[in-house]
């Protein structure tokens, strides 16, 4: 199969360079000097997915070079920031003919609609909930993995996902069909709205805010707020209720990354953008929309803001 990897950090950089090694045509689409140095020197994946080398694997930083070399996808993977999503999606416009679909391997609420605004028809929603780091340009770690990602096409999205979901297990990514993925999306959101932006403001580890029952009290109200305004969109969550989701958070969905960081704090650090308004922040805009307070949803999208 034919993958364009719009996006290509150190998400993208995983999955384009296993399907590569799975012996799939791979273009990855991303930013200098990762880029640069994946198309001079090739890529190095590490991690607990073992060492791997790519010597050469097609890479550029825009989309119509892909399109000048002649490269035809049949899909693309989009793994751009949330806030990046419309700009990725005009950029993406020229290769679109002809595509079978546009899987959405992101954080956050909205990217999957974007899609389906862009390219009616052919929108997949993806649960990706495995973590990667960019070491340095052109080496990437894949750092932790709590457990298969999750393929599924949109309401009305394209078929074929099923073959997609080979293409990815064959390859060394552990994937699974999913045909009730906008509830597994929900879902991810759901577990990065009650600790990202938390444990960025606290500059801690996951464990610790559950450790803690301060900030426990806290992730309950997050999770209590972000249950109204799913019930408010008419959107069945994987568990039924907030308390029942609490428990399977306590009990099931921490305990694999207690050590984790939030990609959110590292930046801050480095000074760029955040997906606040995809998390959180679209928690409180949700809330607004349907006259639902939200108010530590709010809260905590104001500081994240603010810094």
């Amino acid at each position: 199969m034919r993958f364009l990897v719009m996006g290509a950090g150190s998400i993208g950089s995983v999955v384009g360079g296993f399907l590569h090694l799975g012996g799939h045509e791979v273009y990855l689409v991303g930013k200098d000097p990762h880029i640069e140095t994946v198309a001079g020197e090739g890529l190095d994946i590490g991690g607990i997915w073992g060492e791997h080398r790519i010597d050469r694997i097609s890479s550029a930083t825009d989309v119509r070079t892909a399109l000048d070399d002649g490269f035809n996808p049949e899909w693309t993977l989009l793994s751009v920031k949330s806030y990046d999503t419309p700009g990725a999606l005009k950029d993406l416009s020229p290769a679109l003919p002809g595509q079978r679909g546009v899987v959405s391997l992101q954080n956050g609420l909205g990217n999957v609609e974007a899609i389906n605004e862009a390219a009616p028809g052919m929108a997949v929603g993806g649960r990706v909930i495995f973590g990667a780091t960019t070491i340095e340009p052109g080496k990437v770690d894949v750092t932790v993995c709590a457990d298969d990602v999750l393929l599924g096409p949109a309401p009305g999205g394209p078929d074929g996902v099923e073959e997609v979901c080979e293409a990815f297990s064959e390859s060394g990514i552990p994937c699974r069909f999913e045909e009730w993925i906008l509830s597994y999306i929900w879902d991810k959101v759901l577990y990065n709205v009650c600790l990202n932006a938390l444990a960025t403001l606290l500059k801690t580890d996951y464990g610790s805010l559950g450790d803690d029952p301060g900030t426990r009290a806290i992730m309950e109200r997050l999770a209590r707020e972000f249950y109204d305004v799913a019930s408010a969109e008419g959107v069945e969550l994987v568990s039924p209720g907030a308390g029942e989701y609490l428990e399977r958070f306590r009990e099931e969905l921490l305990p694999p990354t207690r050590e984790h960081r939030s990609s959110m704090q590292e930046d801050i650090e480095q000074g760029r953008l955040t997906e606040i308004d995809s998390l959180n922040g679209a928690v409180a805009r949700l809330g607004r929309k349907h006259g639902i307070e939200t108010p530590v949803n709010d809260a905590v999208t104001c500081m994240i803001s603010f810094l």
